[in-house]
């Protein structure tokens, strides 16, 4: 499974790309800091999966997540948030978010998130 990490935090992106790099089944095609021009970046990694924080300096990555929604219908979108703002993650739902995972509480439950198991 391609997965593809969006996060402005440089620690929590080697983290994660780490953590992917450990599991047989998952591969991290790219990552990125920030929400702009993630349509692009989509195309250009082919991702099975987006992994994207909530919180990022610049574009809304909620709107990031509606655009995205539109244009790859397929694409599985899996935030993963510091925010237990249920406002918030209710945004990202409505905005088309597959699912949600607390960040840096529970990796097991991170990528059972990523794999949608």
């Amino acid at each position: 499974m391609r997965v593809l990490h969006v996060d402005d935090d440089a620690d929590a992106r080697e983290l994660m790309g780490f953590i992917l790099g450990y599991e047989e089944d998952l591969e991290e095609v790219g990552s990125h800091h920030e929400a702009e021009g993630l349509e692009r970046l989509v195309r250009e990694t082919a991702p099975d999966v987006l992994l994207i924080d909530l919180t990022m300096e610049g574009k809304d990555p909620i709107d990031a997540i509606r655009e995205l929604r539109a244009a790859f219908p397929a694409l599985r979108i899996v935030v993963l948030s510091g925010s237990s703002e249920p406002e918030e993650l209710e945004r990202a739902r409505a905005a088309g978010a597959s699912d949600i995972a607390r960040k840096g509480i529970d990796i097991p439950s991170t990528l059972r998130a990523i794999r949608g198991t």
